[in-house]
């Protein structure tokens, strides 16, 4: 004597995949144009548009006023580092809030703040984000002013006195954020994997029999027939 096991069996072959995804084809494109309208939505109702402007200073070293090109180049390489940190400094940040007369706070304006530096010149970009396209121009202009004030003038930084050189003013800002046809493309794939995971859910669920052999191999019989699917068409 032995137990029967009545679960039919769930393997499923390539084919098998193809004539589920085909089958529930409606449904997989109703969740993947649902979702990506979720994500549209969100991306162009929801998410605030962000505008970036930035320009640049330069670090220069002059050994000699008196002397045009007599420059200390190592030395203007070595303070590169300490002039972007200094620039995004609460030193600096509040006499921007302070010339503007912002709401904002110095954390505020650090997040949406970046200043860098490239280790092949003495050039030092500063950029800002932010949802008005003028008040990130404004912002910017306003940090190198600052940052320039504040190392001439302030005694504790007297290292970085006439040290920063303005080059370049900053323009209105320009679109950042968000990426609006990113968005949509993933909610199109979000979509799509959401929608075949469904199915196989789904189908997964399904305990039924699917093919006569699993009916033989279940129940230990033999199929002597199966009815194929058909339509019925009514004659009017």
């Amino acid at each position: 004597m032995y137990e029967q096991n009545l679960e039919p069996e769930n393997e499923i072959s390539l084919l098998d995949l193809y004539v589920i995804l085909r089958r529930n084809i409606v449904l997989i494109l109703a969740f993947t144009t649902l979702i990506a309208m979720i994500a549209a939505a969100y991306a162009f109702f929801v998410v605030d548009e962000t505008y970036a402007s930035n320009a640049d200073v330069m670090v220069q070293v002059q050994t000699d006023p008196n002397i045009d090109g007599s420059y200390d180049y190592n030395t203007a390489q070595k303070l590169l580092a300490t002039i972007v940190e200094f620039m995004s400094k609460d030193v600096v940040l509040d006499e921007v809030i302070r010339d503007l007369d912002l709401s904002y706070t110095t954390t505020q304006l650090k997040n949406n703040l970046t200043v860098t530096s490239s280790n092949t010149s003495f050039f030092i970009n500063i950029k800002y984000v932010d949802k008005d396209p003028r008040l990130a121009k404004e912002i910017v202009d306003s940090v190198i002013n600052q940052s320039i004030l504040v190392a001439n003038g302030n005694d504790a930084f007297s290292t970085l006195k006439n040290k920063i050189t303005r080059t370049s003013f900053a323009d209105m800002g320009v679109y950042e954020a968000p990426n609006k046809p990113l968005y949509v493309a993933i909610g199109i794939i979000l979509g799509g994997i959401v929608g075949v995971g469904f199915v196989f859910i789904k189908e997964l669920m399904n305990n039924s029999y699917r093919t006569k052999e699993q009916l033989e191999q279940a129940f230990d019989i033999q199929v002597m027939g199966t009815i194929p699917e058909f339509e019925v068409k009514e004659d009017f």
